[in-house]
């Protein structure tokens, strides 16, 4: 058995809201935020590599936003406003290496060797974004909440290239050392070779829809629940090919598409006197790519998360600080090993678990002027 780990995975999460009632009825609003984020990068000898070997994946959104109270118990909510979509991956190919490396390989030409290189691409595009809301409180004690987050969607502007010095030399047989002499051929293919972007550029994000409901049920403890549905729109663009004399070489499959799935999350509120105050909750989410399809980059298994913090009322506002774990189920795959030789990849028979956690520490400031 062997471990692989993914690194630089950690990464800073920022957000910022503002709020300002203008009248009993109208209130404006703005808000920052980074509704999407993924990161990850496995090592050089990852059997996985082939498939992709890094992803980083952002979007930052800015929106205007405007709530309208239809009574003193209801109201609604518009958000308007747009997204800059950012995507960087890269996975590891291999080429063939011909006797002459500026022709392409041919009975005469046979290929001598295989040479492994990383080959990476990247892009941005700023798209429109909105959200919806609605909020009913049925009573002092009970109110019932509604939101919706728009998809994301967008062709980048891709450019690809490739990343670092080659990764290694093969014979043909994709085990085996390369012989002497596949070196210098190696080098000279890859400078007569180039990178090309995908055939597709689109990267769309899903919608997501949330409906919950919170209860005072003591004038010390409130707790709410939600149930939020995620759409099947994620879709991220394709890896980048490499056109050589003897024609593009592409990866071996994609990443997955994502599929529609539930998400429920509980939490509690306890304040402790006028200054203190605790929360705790749990976030349960099914699985969002087909298990079939499973794989370390983008994960999408059925994932739970326990968080808890505190917050503590001074200088005007108040200060938040929260913990949360999550632990995503365990899922095994056979079809993420395999050997690439000069005939192309084929998948291998070796069982391999794919893993996932992660820990997020938050910190926030909120203060009504």
């Amino acid at each position: 058995q062997k471990t692989l780990y993914s690194f630089d995975r950690n990464r800073a999460i920022g957000g910022f809201g503002l709020a300002m009632r203008l009248s009993s009825k109208l209130t404006l609003g703005l808000k920052l935020d980074e509704p999407y984020l993924r990161h990850g990068k496995l090592l050089d000898n990852a059997p996985s590599r082939f498939f992709g070997d890094s992803i980083d994946l952002s979007a930052h959104r800015l929106e205007g936003q405007a709530a309208w109270a239809l009574n003193p118990n209801m109201s609604v909510g518009l958000g308007l406003g747009v997204a800059r979509l950012s995507y960087d991956s890269s996975s590891v190919m291999r080429l063939g290496v011909p006797l002459d490396p500026s022709q392409p390989a041919s009975g005469t030409n046979p290929v001598q060797g295989l040479v492994e290189q990383r080959v990476g691409q990247s892009g941005n595009k700023v798209v429109p974004s909105y959200s919806l809301g609605f909020r009913w409180a049925i009573n002092p004690r009970w109110t019932l909440g509604a939101t919706h987050q728009s998809g994301l969607k967008g062709d980048l502007d891709m450019h690809a290239g490739f990343q670092d010095p080659y990764l290694g030399l093969y014979a043909n047989d994709g085990l085996s050392s390369a012989d002497l002499g596949t070196a210098p051929r190696a080098v000279a293919l890859l400078g007569a070779s180039t990178p090309v972007v995908g055939g597709s550029r689109t990267l769309e994000l899903p919608s997501q829809t949330t409906v919950g409901f919170r209860h005072r049920a003591h004038p010390m403890v409130t707790w709410e629940a939600d149930l939020r549905w995620t759409s099947a729109g994620l879709r991220v663009p394709a890896f980048a090919l490499v056109a050589t004399p003897s024609g593009p070489v592409a990866a071996p499959a994609e990443l997955p598409r994502g599929k529609s799935h539930f998400g429920v999350n509980a939490s509690v509120e306890i304040e402790l006197g006028k200054e203190w105050t605790l929360r705790s909750g749990l976030s349960l989410d099914q699985r969002s790519v087909d298990e079939s399809m499973t794989e370390p980059l983008l994960g999408g298994s059925r994932t739970a998360a326990f968080s808890v913090g505190a917050g503590y009322k001074a200088w005007g506002g108040e200060w938040s600080i929260g913990y949360q774990y999550r632990q995503s189920e365990d899922q095994d795959t056979h079809r993420l090993t395999g050997v690439w030789s000069d005939t192309g990849f084929r998948t291998g028979v070796t069982r391999t678990r794919v893993e996932g956690m992660g820990h997020l520490m938050a910190i926030g400031y909120r203060r009504s002027f």
